[in-house]
């Protein structure tokens, strides 16, 4: 009697057993059939393991079980996560949600873009608009300067100009290395690239694109005014550019007199011979070119003609006749 209820028992739990198992196995087959039921965007902050992300997931409605998202990893074995700002499109499936966390996949980027010609002060501000709080506090800090190991000491000059893609979690400090990393492959691809006759070192030739980009913002004139300062250098000759005295100007109101081309200053290029101690701007890849490709010129001089053109002479006398007409015109440099 006691072996028959034993039978009895034994089998009663094996139906259990068996129908446990098979509710297990639907609700597993239903959690990994079942789509994401709207497009979500979940931040997966750094040091979260998978634990803590199917936790966040399962609280943002992105899946429907911790549990079985873990379980689905146990059994692929995918168990690494990247954090990131993620974007989970409505009616993906919980093995393409965990292979997202595992490869990236989907984590947003974001666009900054970087104009060509601005200072690191004025980079610095675009930064801050963007979120990067921190940055003003490292451009102006010698420490964190120094540790770039960048000639001239000075960021100036070494911040390029272009558009970069980021994620929420990157920092000021990796965007700003990658400006510096890329104005540095910039200068050296054009330095490897330059004519044999060619005689500044890079530094000086990233000074001198920076005059160039201030100078002009029409692309084609580049060439030409980089042959008048390469002229001008050549004949030790002061450079006589406005852009580079406004830089040394603190707080310079958009009005250059008279007064401010006779004050010496290390930028003032009226007063001193040479190019300036360090760039005026960050020049974009067409003017560092532009400066190891002067255009071939007898032009030692230009004036602005007012609609984002120059003129161009060879003599002094031709240059101020161009003075009087384009710039002049009765009117006196206050």
């Amino acid at each position: 009697m006691n072996n028959g209820w034993l039978a009895k028992g034994v089998s009663i739990a094996l139906a259990i057993a068996i129908v446990f198992s098979g509710a297990v196995g639907i609700d597993f087959y239903f959690f990994v059939n079942r789509p994401v039921p709207e497009t979500k965007t979940v931040v997966i902050p750094k040091g979260f393991n998978l634990h803590k992300a199917a936790q966040a997931l399962e609280a943002e409605g992105v899946i429907s079980s911790a549990f079985w998202l873990l379980v689905l990893a146990r059994l692929t074995d995918q168990g690494r996560v990247r954090a990131g700002e993620y974007r989970f499109e409505q009616g993906g499936l919980p093995g393409t949600v965990l292979k997202q966390l595992q490869t990236g996949l989907g984590i947003l980027e974001y666009r900054f873009v970087v104009p060509e010609g601005l200072s690191a002060r004025e980079i610095a501000a675009l930064m801050v608009k963007q979120g990067w709080k921190e940055a003003p506090d490292l451009l102006s800090d010698p420490h964190w300067v120094a540790q770039m190991h960048l000639e001239g000491g000075s960021v100036e000059g070494w911040l390029f100009p272009s558009t970069y893609f980021y994620r929420r979690d990157d920092t000021a400090v990796e965007i700003l290395r990658r400006m510096i990393e890329q104005s540095r492959k910039i200068l050296q691809q054009e330095w490897e690239g330059r004519p044999k006759e060619f005689a500044f070192p890079p530094y000086q030739a990233l000074i001198l694109a920076s005059i160039v980009e201030k100078e002009t913002g029409q692309g084609t004139e580049r060439p030409l005014i980089s042959g008048v300062f390469h002229n001008r250098l050549k004949r030790d000759m002061m450079l006589q550019s406005d852009p580079t005295v406004i830089y040394g100007i603190a707080g310079f109101d958009g009005n250059i007199t008279r007064k401010h081309l006779n004050t010496p200053t290390p930028y003032n290029t009226y007063t001193r011979k040479g190019l300036p101690p360090t760039p005026i701007c960050n020049p974009g890849q067409a003017s560092i070119h532009a400066v190891f490709h002067p255009e071939p010129t007898k032009a030692l001089y230009f004036v602005a003609t007012g609609n984002g053109s120059h003129v161009f002479s060879s003599t002094l006398e031709e240059h101020e006749r161009n003075v009087d007409r384009y710039q002049r015109q009765g009117r006196r440099v206050p």
